[in-house]
């Protein structure tokens, strides 16, 4: 007499008290890999993710110099809601289609069928990108704040 494994998983699962897998089974997926995150590595990797306003804030000097302070405060003003439309629309997402990929998976899904492959495909390519030139910037802000720092505490340079 076998047993169907769906249940036996399920039954698994109630007996561990796992509710996240639970809940992923509701969705119709199955938890296939271990959750072993500390909450310093979750932090960590948090704000590893969202540490793109120094990236950001590193192009200021831009806006100094070209606009001055009224190109920066409307500018951070309209960048705040800018950023808050984002963040409620990749919320909304989030919460319809919960997976790990994110916005590539989001746009296999909402693009139409004709061009979901190639719109995933660009959209992973770009957040790659994104990730890579923020990376970048955080590097040269941190290079040009050592530099400053040296050149504050050796003037004759």
């Amino acid at each position: 007499m076998s047993q169907d494994p769906v249940k036996h998983a399920i039954g698994d699962m109630e007996t561990q008290g796992d509710s996240d897998a639970l809940r992923l089974q509701e969705m119709g997926y199955i938890q296939e890999l271990e959750r072993n995150f500390s909450v310093w590595a979750i932090l960590g990797i948090g704000f590893s993710l969202t540490n793109s306003w120094f990236g950001i804030s590193a192009a200021l000097v831009t806006g100094i110099n070209s606009g001055g302070p009224v190109l920066l405060v409307y500018g951070i003003i309209m960048m705040a809601l800018v950023g808050a439309a984002v963040g409620v629309t990749l919320s909304e997402l989030a919460s319809a289609l919960p997976n790990a990929g994110g916005q590539y998976y989001w746009a296999a899904v909402l693009a139409p069928k004709r061009y979901a492959n190639i719109s995933s495909y660009l959209t992973g390519w770009f957040a790659w990108g994104g990730s890579i030139f923020t990376s970048s910037s955080v590097s040269l802000a941190a290079a040009s704040a050592i530099v400053g720092c040296y050149q504050l505490t050796h003037p004759d340079m």
